[in-house]
Order: C-alpha cells, then structure tokens, then sequence
C-alpha cells in the first residue's frame, strides 16, 4: 500500500477489464438489431489502440452522402465524311446529406472517324422521339474534358451559384478541378421506327482539391446501350448501363493515401403506347409521355493506404500485378479492411433534340440533344472496417 511498484501492471489490468466489458455490451448489441452501437464502440476503440501505437490512424468516418441530383447537359455533333466531331457541357447540382450543395461544371470535347450507310431524321420532344433511322454507322473517338467543382454552404447560396454559372460567371473560388481524357467507340443501328445504340469507353482522369492539396488519378471503364421505337403513336424505350472504377488519392506531399474502387449500374424504361397509357389513366399518361424512369445503384469501397497492414498487400500487389498471391491478398484487404457504401436511387430523364444525317460508306449530318437526368436517393448502407452493415439512415432522412 506504501508503493507504487506494480500500479502500472494494475492499470493495464483495469483498462482491459473496461474493454472486456465494452465489447462484451457491443456483442450482445449486435443480434439486437443495433449494428450502429457495435459499429461505434469497435470503431473509438481500434482507434484508441490506434492513437497507443503511434498511429497513423485510419479514417472510418462516413462521407456525405449525395441525396437528390440533376444534371442538365448539352450535347452537339457534327459529322463531315470521315470526321466526327463532338461537343458537351454539363452542370451537375448535387445535395448533400450534411446540407451542402456540390455544383460541377464540366466541358468536354471528342474527336475521331465515323462512317455509316443509311439516313436519319428525328426529333425528341420531352423524352418522345418522332422520325424516322434507316441507318448503320460507327465510330471511334478520343475525348479531353476538363470541369470545375464549387461547393455552396446551403440551398440558397448554391441557387445564387446557380445564377451566376447561367451567366457564364464563375461564383466563387473552385474547391476542385478536374481533367479526364480516353477513348471510347459509339454505333447505331435504326430500320424504319425502331433504333439501338451504344457506346463503350475507357477514361483517364484526375482531380485537384485545391483546399486539401489532395490529388486523385483514377481509371474507369464502362458502357450503356439505349434502344426503342421513335414512333409518334407508339412510343416504348429502354435503357442500360455500367462502369467501374479505380483511384488512388495522394496527399500534398504526393504519398499515396486512400484506394477506392467503385461500380454503378442502371436500368430505366420509357414511355408505352398512347392506347395503353389512355388505359392506364391520365396521372400515369402525364408522367410517361416525358420521363424515362428507372433505378440507378452505386457501390463503393475505399482502402486507407496510411493502414500497416493495406499499405503492405497494395505494395505487393504494385510489385507482382499479375500474382495470384498478391491478387488474393488485395481482395481480403477490401473483403475485410475498407469502408463500403452501397446506395440506390430513384432517377428520370427527359430529352429534346434534332438530328439529320445521310451516309453512303461517309458521312454528313449533325445532331443536337438536350437531357435532363434527376436522381433520388432511395436507400444507403454502408460497412466501417470491421464492422457490420448499417443503413445510413442520416442520409435517407435529410
């Protein structure tokens, strides 16, 4: 009792009782339904353990989430003999769950060879399009774009944002920007009314935080198909498409910090026949004469490089690439140590535009089109490292 001799032993002792007791609450948590409370206790305590070793420590927090978006864009097209030449600006307006808007205004530009046989003439009014594609072509295109994001600290400064980017005014100082660059090839097909496309392509892109320092290079790949008929009486249209995506985000000393993978799909149809929307009543003819509508998934994992154990197997995976070793070891990093996000939403567009064209081997025509896609967050969960499935019920709420 006089001495000190041994207290430390004693502290240690009680400070894995406390532990024990802890996770042994987050255990009995866990079939109750609670994986937010196990999530939360495991968590502070990998840290803790974290900040005793000297870290670096991980970031486990969860991100914002994106809650409703729409993106307005505007595409032209030109096509003279063999030349294809394409032109897009987009302004994306997404709200997210911490109650910021993200504003992105991106340009792009394509250029390649195309050729084709048949001819096209067609017009898109509120997602109907009314004419007629005799026609076969394809074509093959590099493409550079570059955009900016700004990031408003609520509704109403993001509608002056808004304001201010209709009248080609930059609203502020840029949180990021971004470059991107690839290939990609399209092809259509169209006899009488009934028309297919599709496009595959592979980006190159990166993006600069310029209040971080942080930089995020990343490839992605991925391709959509779009089919229907373009008859004024009858009026069916679907469509798909899929990406995915790797980055690796460095920190402003340029050492590599965070690997994320991702991958989004999306199904949506469109409008049915004036006979069977008559049927179907008018509150349904009115929303399916100007949307197409569908589902559109997202899911995520994202690797903190600054971790011993992820730093070592993306080291070696880097070294032997092709090793089935180090392949197995990476995807039981991701399996075991990421943060995963998986997200639904709710989305519909709608499109006006033109397009002519006449093709005999080359090609001469133009199409213009303007297409408004919105999307609705649906449902998220997400999964620290670690830890258990939970739903974001942050972000559905907001």
């Amino acid at each position: 009792m006089g001495s000190e001799r041994g207290q430390a032993t004693i502290d240690y002792v009680a400070l894995i009782a406390v532990v024990a007791i802890v996770l042994g609450l987050a255990v009995v948590a866990a079939p109750l339904g609670a994986p937010g409370i196990v999530n939360a206790v495991t968590g502070q305590i990998r840290h803790a353990l974290c900040v005793v070793g000297g870290g670096p420590c991980p970031d486990a927090r969860a991100k914002p989430c994106v809650v409703t978006s729409r993106r307005d864009q505007h595409h032209f097209a030109v096509s003279l003999l063999i030349v294809r030449l394409d032109h897009d600006r987009y302004v994306l307006r997404e709200a997210m769950s911490d109650g910021t808007v993200r504003l992105t205004v991106a340009r792009s530009g394509a250029a390649g060879l195309e050729g084709g046989v048949g001819a096209v003439a067609r017009v898109s009014v509120q997602g109907r399009k009314v004419g007629t594609a005799d026609e076969l072509r394809a074509a093959a295109q590099l493409t550079l774009g570059r955009g900016t994001v700004y990031v408003a600290r609520d509704e109403h400064e993001a509608t002056a944002f808004m304001a201010a980017i209709r009248d080609g005014r930059a609203p502020g100082p840029a949180r990021e920007v971004l470059y991107d660059g690839g290939v990609r090839a399209l092809a259509q097909a169209g006899i009488g009314s009934g028309w297919l496309e599709g496009m595959a392509a592979n980006t190159l892109g990166a993006r600069r935080d310029r209040r971080t320092g942080e930089l995020t290079v990343g490839l992605s790949t991925g391709g959509a198909g779009w089919g229907g008929l373009t008859s004024a009486l009858v009026g069916p249209a679907a469509a798909a498409e899929s990406a995915t995506g790797l980055a690796l985000t460095l920190d402003r000393r340029r050492r590599p910090i965070e690997l994320s993978l991702t991958a989004t799909g999306m199904i949506s149809g469109g409008v049915l026949p004036l006979a069977l929307q008559r049927g179907l009543g008018r509150t349904y003819a009115a929303e399916a004469t100007t949307k197409m509508t569908g589902r559109r998934w997202e899911l995520g994992a994202r690797l903190d490089l600054r971790d011993p154990q992820v730093r070592a197997n993306w080291a070696r995976f880097r070294a032997h690439p092709t090793s089935a070793g180090a392949i197995r070891a990476l995807a039981e990093t991701v399996r075991d140590r990421a943060y995963l996000d998986a997200r639904a939403y709710g989305i519909d567009t709608s499109a006006d535009g033109v397009a002519a064209g006449i093709a005999g081997g080359v090609r001469i025509g133009g199409e213009y089109d303007h297409v408004v896609d919105r999307a609705r967050l649906l449902g998220a969960s997400s999964r620290p490292p670690a830890g258990l499935w939970e739903r974001r019920v942050d972000c559905v709420a907001a």
